[in-house]
Formats: structure tokens, C-alpha cells, sequence
């Protein structure tokens, strides 16, 4: 499969499915359904990955940072950069030639304290712009605040809680929902309009790419919309 310099690739896999390979990386999940969620996902960015690099699954080889943002090894990677998020019963696969990208994804489900878990991560304007929200959308509001902020944060390879503000022009963000009760965020290094992101949905029953428009601007801090 092709990708261009510029473009990025954002493919979808619903995880819900039964598996019973890839068990060793898995066993730090308590649950079964978490592990074959994970299972899943993992499976499906080999899969993914191999249509762009023409390498059997098992040649792959990835690499951790220190913060534990997988990459592909030298060797094998030919400047394919990709990120992975994965919430509930979806997953999104971002895929970019040299640029690092970030993806983030949330189901939307209820918290007990938005507010209190906002204080932890979000800036002090933007906790005040939660609270003052109808209780009726704070969650929207929160998990899109979120997912901005650990887009950018996994885009740099980063925790969380060192997230601050992008030089303006280095990093493009783009906000969408790839399936209902879910939101999503990417990231990615340049400045790279809405055409040039590409969607794959249902993977591995939808194989085709398609282009997008994705609410999108350059990235100069996140923000709870209003």
C-alpha cells in the first residue's frame, strides 16, 4: 500500500472479536474481554503494517521510548511512523511517513467528577470551562479536551502530564468521531489540511481508503469546545 509524505492514514478495527494467539504481551490485563480487545488491536497494526512494508507479521520488530511509545526498528520501519488508542470495543491505527503522529480515542461514558480528574491534567482555564458547562455535555467536553491532549502528547512521545503548548506551525490537529459514542483526536508533525487524511473504516471487512474532513486547525493548545 502507498503512502505519501504529507498524508496520514487512520484505519478503524472493532476489537470484540474471540482470539487465542499473541497471549504474553496481554497477561497484565485482568479482565479477558481487556485482553482480547488488546489482542485484537495488536494483531491488527501487524496486519496493517505489513501492507505498507511488504514484511511477513512476524518479521516486524518494534522499539519502546521512554515513555513506552512503540516504534518500528530501523531496520525495518523505512520511515513509517504510527500510532495506536484503542477504547472499548474500537481501535484507530494512525500511519504517517516521516512525521510523527499521535491518536487518541474515548468512548463517551459517564465519570463520577469530570472536574476532579480535569484538575489533574488540564489547565486551570480549562477546568473553570468544564465546570461552568451543562452536566449534559461536560462528558463530550471532557473526553474531547482529553483525547486533544493525549493525541499531542503521544505524537511527541511524551507523558501526559508534560503536555504544553506546540510551536505554532509544527503540529496539525484534527477532531473526529469515528463511531458513534466515541471521540477521537490526531495529531501530526506539519501542517497537513483535512484532505490529506485518509480513512480506512471496519478494518479488516473495509480495505479501502477514503478521504475525509475532519474538524481540524494548526494546533496552538487544546481546548474544551464550546
Amino acid at each position: 500500500m502507498q503512502l505519501a509524505r504529507g498524508e496520514v492514514h487512520v484505519w478503524s478495527a472493532f476489537t470484540r472479536h474471540s482470539v487465542r494467539t499473541k497471549q504474553s504481551r496481554s497477561a497484565r490485563f485482568r479482565f479477558e474481554c481487556d485482553r482480547r480487545r488488546f489482542i485484537v488491536a495488536r494483531g491488527s497494526l501487524r496486519e496493517i503494517l505489513t501492507r505498507y512494508l511488504a514484511t511477513p507479521p512476524g518479521q516486524l520488530r518494534f522499539v519502546y521510548n521512554t515513555f513506552g511509545k512503540p516504534g518500528l526498528s530501523p531496520e525495518c520501519g523505512r520511515g513509517l511512523r504510527f500510532n495506536i488508542s484503542h477504547s472499548a470495543d474500537l481501535a484507530l491505527i494512525a500511519i504517517a511517513l516521516d512525521a510523527e503522529v499521535g491518536v487518541d480515542l474515548e468512548h463517551l461514558q459517564a465519570l463520577p467528577d469530570y472536574a476532579e480528574i480535569a484538575r489533574g491534567f488540564f489547565s486551570p482555564a480549562e477546568v473553570d470551562e468544564l465546570t461552568r458547562l451543562p452536566s449534559g455535555v461536560q462528558a463530550q467536553a471532557f473526553f474531547s479536551c482529553w483525547t486533544k491532549k493525549e493525541a499531542y502528547a503521544k505524537a511527541r512521545g511524551e507523558g501526559l502530564a508534560s503536555n504544553g503548548t506546540p510551536p505554532t506551525g509544527r503540529w496539525s490537529l484534527h477532531t473526529f468521531q469515528p463511531a458513534p459514542g466515541y471521540v477521537a483526536a490526531l495529531v501530526v508533525e506539519g501542517v497537513i489540511p483535512p484532505g490529506r487524511i485518509l480513512f480506512c473504516p471496519n478494518f479488516p471487512r473495509t480495505r479501502s481508503i477514503a478521504r475525509a474532513r475532519p474538524r481540524s486547525r494548526s494546533v496552538s493548545g487544546p481546548k474544551i469546545p464550546s
